[in-house]
């Protein structure tokens, strides 16, 4: 049996057919921008999400080149587009619940120990009828350096008690006053 070699056009003609049947896998390969005419390639030439940026040339697209209205806030990177003016101001909402009273009637109460050389001073002072503490303190007056306040603090919801005694016996007069910071309280 004898083989029989293939001619030089058939040959050439197999490969042609081979070439034709691989379609533009092979061509977009051997394709180059200096072989497209400008103007020529549209949108409908191009497959979706088939251009990617490494395709394109730093500053490639213009906008000339993009149609008004097709780009959306999410074809930009963050921070790219500046905000615009403020809208109007919308209707006031409606009103809330009215709030727990506050403080009513605030008055500051005061009272002094006696005024004499004993080693120990103290005061109690209290509201006024309907009025509850809501603060107070207390201060030594006389007795510069030589007594101390050791007490102030509320007794209870309606009385301030204060105590200082003498850190350096003394035979100074001197005395403590105690405020209560009275209010009517919810």
């Amino acid at each position: 049996m004898r083989i029989r070699i293939p001619s030089p056009a058939t040959v050439i003609a197999s490969l042609a057919l081979l070439l034709s049947l691989t379609g533009t896998a092979v061509a977009a390969g051997l394709i180059t921008g200096a072989q497209i005419q400008n103007n020529t390639v549209s949108s409908l030439d191009l497959t979706n999400n088939g251009v990617k940026s490494v395709d394109l040339t730093d500053n490639g697209i213009k906008s000339i080149d993009v149609m008004n209205g097709q780009l959306r806030a999410v074809d930009f990177a963050p921070g790219q587009i500046p905000p615009g003016p403020a809208g109007p101001a919308g209707p006031a909402g409606p009103a809330g619940p009215q709030g727990a009273p506050g403080l009513a009637g605030v008055e500051i109460v005061s009272g002094e120990s006696a005024h004499d050389s004993d080693a120990t001073h103290g005061i109690t002072v209290t509201c006024p009828a309907g009025k509850r503490v809501v603060g107070g303190g207390a201060q030594v007056y006389g007795a510069t350096g030589d007594a101390a306040l050791d007490e102030s603090w509320p007794l209870d919801a309606t009385r301030w008690h204060a105590r200082a005694y003498e850190v350096n016996a003394t035979g100074d007069s001197w005395y403590v006053i105690a405020y209560a910071i009275c209010a009517v309280a919810a």
